[in-house]
């Protein structure tokens, strides 16, 4: 009998010693009901145009800047996910037509509270967007899982494919192939830091892939901070780079050789305010 517990003992203490990047964690998405999450989101697009036929020196470039600042209230767990109340407090656009001009900053009405439903995996479904003019549902109604669904230890890679809006390009969509990353764990275990690396190609609104005349090529890098115990993402961030050039097709222009150079870069940064 002593031997017993001797052994059980044994084996408790070496379970507990095990080093935590040999652990395997459940990485999910699962908020309390009745907290209010606070978050704040900024995005910056700017794109970068030469026209046809045109030198180096007549390049436009165009910056916009949103900033938005919202609330997430889960109110009830379901089998597919928790629902929650998201609510736009306030929003806010500017815009840098050309180098060096003043940005022109503007106060958007922010849109009718939504209802989302939020999986364990990070996919997130618009339940009811409340205002169907609203951008709610174009913004969220595709967001694709990013967790996997299994346990995973720290180093362990897992691929996703997903489809993203692409902004500045209405109607057009990105395929992003990524691989995640699952870095490291905070000391008291809390926090988890994942990263992204993926490349793009682009869809037409239809789900086609692009023509000829239109010849892209992207890369997705970003990161993301779990919170276990709130069980929420407090920070992420992500850079989208698309390189795009579109040959005139025009008939009177068949013999120009130069095309149409785009370049956007999307930065989005996401973080819970402390409350």
């Amino acid at each position: 009998m002593v031997f017993k517990i001797a052994a059980g003992l044994a084996l408790s203490m070496a379970v507990a010693a095990q080093p935590v990047s040999a652990q395997k964690i459940l990485l999910q998405i699962k908020p309390h009901v009745g907290d209010t999450i606070k978050m704040h989101l900024t995005q910056t697009i700017e794109m970068t145009g030469t026209p046809w036929s045109a030198g180096f020196d007549s390049a436009r470039k165009l910056t916009a800047s949103t900033e938005v600042f919202s609330r997430a209230v889960p109110y009830q767990w379901t089998a597919g996910g928790t629902l929650i109340h998201a609510i736009t407090d306030s929003m806010t656009s500017s815009a840098v037509p050309q180098s060096g001009s003043p940005a022109k900053v503007r106060r958007v009405p922010p849109p009718a509270p939504a209802v989302l439903r939020v999986a364990s995996d990070g996919a997130i479904e618009v339940v009811d967007d409340g205002d169907a003019a609203s951008e709610i549902k174009h913004i969220f109604a595709e967001m694709p899982s990013m967790l996997p669904r299994q346990p995973v230890a720290v180093g362990e890679r897992w691929k996703k494919e997903m489809r993203i809006p692409l902004a500045g390009d209405p109607g057009s969509e990105g395929t992003v192939k990524a691989t995640l990353q699952f870095d490291s764990l905070s000391k008291n275990e809390q926090v988890a830091f994942i990263s992204i690396r993926g490349s793009i190609s682009r869809v037409t609104a239809d789900r086609r892939v692009a023509p000829s005349s239109y010849q892209t090529s992207g890369t997705f890098t970003g990161t993301m901070r779990i919170d276990r115990a709130l069980g929420w993402i407090t920070d992420a961030k992500s850079v989208i780079s698309v390189r795009a050039e579109i040959a005139d097709e025009r008939p009177s222009q068949r013999k120009v050789a130069k095309p149409l150079e785009v370049q956007t870069k999307i930065s989005v940064w996401t973080r819970a305010v402390k409350q």
